[in-house]
């Protein structure tokens, strides 16, 4: 395991400029987090965590480091960080991915010497990396969740369980490492079985919830950045129009919606937590009793935060600003108001998809007629987007020719509930 880097002449030489940023991932939220910062004039310096990263091919960034293995030792990037800390002394640290939320919150009084602490403490953090505790907070706070069978590791009791029914894990960042999707759907005591017994096997945690119905554009964000006084300076709502994969996936198309219905419960979470910095918390809108029920809370730029940014709540900037810099922030949205699309998952879902989301034909192209804003294409700073469809087009190439690449392509796609489920 090893960390690689490419700098630029005179980036972080201590010559009386400001300091800059470093961006810990540089997958679509990673790379939206550098142009939200590189625009506004800030340095970033960026950290690659998966072989999959687009960022270090924009424009907009200064410096790239590889860390090898970082998914199996987040300390590495610890070690990265004290390495440089005469080049980056001063500069704020934004996480972009769970792993670099948890080790950083973990790690915040060896990194203190040299870093600005960007995120909560660990016994903070933890609350919300740790969904079990995410959910046991939301409970007594009385924030609607989905009904729970319990813990998957010690379920017995299929015949008391309503289906369809999903396996959430406990740490998603490690569910998805291991098995490639967000969580497993059951719509059988069969497939509720060979679920449970997958993720004992894998030794990871995991709750057996109600599956919400209703289609993918009654899920809903709300995203607040909160300064180290404890005020909520920034709010945004966003609601998901597209999901890849559908129905059980993340955001590939979004829209700007009135945070008022999610304001007090997401301020109460907030406030329970103790939270400093960016939250964004996830809701669906239970169409059997018009309820919003929580899904998850994430302590770190979210994938559409992009949206957010378009429409003047630049968080990553917000968390530059405050932690670097020490000055007061807030901001209001500037007035702007369209879609973010993930061009390359909504393109590929509705392709692969066809037929089978409940989403009218006339709201899809609205979505690219009207004003929008992009997770990755942009004329300004094309070559991500480039690579993106390049590594799309070879991989198209061996999931034609290799059968098992097919079937996983496959496996990431469960199968909608019934009603979900256009005819």
């Amino acid at each position: 395991m090893s960390a690689g880097t490419r700098a630029a002449p005179g980036v972080g030489d201590g010559r009386g400029a400001l300091p800059g940023a470093i961006v810990v991932g540089g997958g679509e939220n990673g790379l939206a987090a550098v142009r939200a910062l590189a625009t506004e004039g800030v340095r970033v310096a960026l950290v690659c965590t998966r072989p999959s990263d687009l960022a270090q091919h924009s424009r907009y960034v200064s410096a790239v480091h590889r860390l090898h293995g970082f998914q199996e030792e987040p300390r590495l990037l610890i070690d990265l960080l004290e390495s440089h800390a005469n080049s980056y002394a001063g500069w704020a640290v934004i996480p972009t991915n769970d792993y670099a939320l948890a080790v950083l919150a973990q790690e915040q009084d060896r990194l203190a010497r040299w870093y600005p602490p960007t995120v909560p403490s660990w016994p903070v953090t933890q609350q919300v990396v740790d969904k079990a505790i995410t959910c046991r907070l939301a409970r007594e706070l009385g924030i609607d969740l989905p009904q729970s069978y319990g813990p998957a590791a010690t379920f017995t009791e299929y015949e008391s369980v309503r289906y369809p029914v999903i396996v959430k894990p406990v740490q998603g960042h490690l569910f998805w490492d291991v098995f490639g999707r967000k969580l497993f759907v059951a719509h059988t005591e069969a497939e509720l079985r060979t679920a449970v017994e997958a993720v004992r096997a894998a030794a990871l945690e995991a709750e057996l919830f109600d599956l919400v119905p209703g289609p993918d554009d009654h899920v809903f964000e709300y995203s607040t950045y909160v300064d180290l006084t404890g005020e909520p300076m920034a709010e945004f709502a966003a609601r998901k129009l597209r999901q890849g994969p559908p129905f059980y996936g993340v955001a590939r198309a979004a829209t700007m919606v009135d945070p008022a219905p999610l304001r007090e419960p997401s301020l109460a979470m907030a406030r329970r937590l103790g939270w400093r910095g960016l939250l964004n918390i996830e809701y669906k809108l239970d169409p059997r009793d018009g309820r919003y029920r929580l899904l998850e809370v994430n302590g770190r730029c979210f994938l559409s935060h992009g949206l957010a940014w378009r429409a003047g709540m630049n968080y990553p900037l917000l968390m530059w600003r405050e932690r670097a810099l020490g000055q007061a922030v807030q901001c209001t949205p500037n007035g702007w108001r369209g879609t973010w699309i993930h061009l390359h998952a909504d393109l590929l879902y509705t392709a692969m998809c066809l037929g089978r989301e409940q989403w009218r034909w006339r709201d899809f192209v609205r979505s690219y007629t009207g004003p929008r804003t992009f997770a990755v294409l942009s004329a300004r700073d094309p070559k991500p987007s480039v690579v993106q469809w390049a590594r799309t087009v070879k991989k198209a190439a061996r999931v034609l020719a290799n059968a098992g690449e097919r079937s996983a392509v496959r496996a990431r796609v469960q199968r909608m509930p019934a009603a979900e489920a256009r005819a």
